[in-house]
């Protein structure tokens, strides 16, 4: 098949198009990384003399990370585990206490940024640090989500950022006072977090800001990051429909079409006894489809331009699905190209022998 070729040559065609198209390579949706899914810990970290209250001067702990984004992103939340719900602490010694119930109460984090390298050796030095902004933290019970909300979004453009996030005493809700994050003391390290986006390492936590009060790495941290890609996210979508009813196929995607990757179009929902199928692919699309009827397929539309170039291949039908694999070269100048799909399985007895699905747009994109 001939696909990668044309896009190749009609490359510029679909950078054209792809503003009069469904879809684009661009801001991404919503996304999450988490350093644990579900939050997990048997321990927890408080403020040094933990049971008895920090001194006047006690600025709240931190978390402490390298964050590389591939491009500028823009975190809305982060998620951390905390351990102030009024459950029982035992304090090593024989004897436990309990902790005060703070769920509800808030406080204010701030997201500092030490900007173009690690914050590795760089824990002390309080000058050297940038606030990039603030966030509400809400408490909630253990092994639930406390979010640190931050309105506006913390942006940060591609690069490797330090960055410290400073977990004051709350001030607000019932009995106010240091919070105590959990920890999985026994859970292998993992000292890379990273997704096709934004890669994190070096997670510690910083039991009082801006002191060598550092917690062993080898404990696991829960944290939830989530964020948007603002450009070269690939994405697909689905526009027009299938005929003939009530079965009509369906075309989709199993993978987001991402520079350097294979995908894979998928055709399902195809009649039993139906041996292969059409598909088709080009660059300009129809977005509300072009009749078929005079081409003996009632009810059937194009959702490929009439006239445009358009390639075709071949696949072979299995369980009432095909699939199409193309792969996309590993090549950034291929981001922001929008081509379109189209299948037509051939069914004895359906038209003229012929089905068709809906129509896919597709932007090729970095991440």
């Amino acid at each position: 098949m001939r696909i990668l070729p044309l896009i190749a040559a009609f490359g510029a065609i679909g950078t054209t198009l792809s503003a009069q198209a469904n879809c684009s390579a661009g801001m991404s949706p919503p996304l999450t990384l988490a350093t644990q899914n579900p939050f997990a810990g048997g321990s927890l970290y408080g403020h040094p003399g933990f049971p008895n209250p920090p001194g006047p001067t006690f600025p709240g702990f931190s978390f402490v990370f390298d964050m590389t984004p591939n491009v500028a992103i823009d975190i809305s939340q982060i998620d951390i585990d905390l351990y102030d719900a009024g459950g029982l602490v035992d304090l090593g010694n024989g004897t436990t206490v309990v902790s005060p119930n703070q769920v509800g109460a808030t406080a204010t984090v701030t997201f500092f940024i030490f900007p173009g390298a690690s914050w590795v050796g760089n824990e002390t030095n309080t000058a050297a640090w940038g606030a990039l902004g603030t966030g509400t933290l809400t408490v909630a019970g253990a092994h639930a989500h406390s979010p640190i909300v931050f309105n506006p979004p913390i942006n940060l453009p591609p690069g490797l950022w330090g960055v410290a996030i400073q977990v004051p005493q709350t001030t607000t809700g019932p009995n106010p006072g240091p919070l105590h994050p959990m920890v999985d003391p026994l859970t292998t390290v993992i000292s890379t977090y990273a997704d096709t986006v934004v890669t994190i390492e070096h997670l510690q936590f910083q039991r009082e800001s801006w002191t060598n009060l550092l917690a062993s790495p080898a404990h696991t941290q829960n944290l939830e990051f989530h964020y948007t890609a603002a450009s070269d996210y690939s994405q697909w979508t689905s526009f027009g429909a299938g005929c003939v009813a009530p079965n009509a196929p369906v075309l989709g995607l199993l993978q987001r079409p991402q520079v350097g990757t294979t995908i894979n179009f998928q055709t399902s929902n195809i009649q039993p006894g139906t041996l292969f199928s059409f598909n088709l692919f080009g660059f300009v699309p129809s977005p509300n489809g072009t009749s078929l009827a005079q081409f003996g397929l009632p009810g059937c539309n194009l959702y490929l331009q009439l006239g445009s170039p358009i390639i075709s291949s071949i696949s072979t039908v299995t369980a009432g699905a095909s699939t199409t694999p193309i792969t996309i070269p590993s090549d950034p100048s291929y981001a922001g190209i929008v081509m379109f799909g189209q299948s037509a399985p051939m069914t004895s007895g359906a038209n003229i022998g012929f089905y068709a699905s809906n129509g896919v747009c597709v932007a090729f994109g970095l991440y």
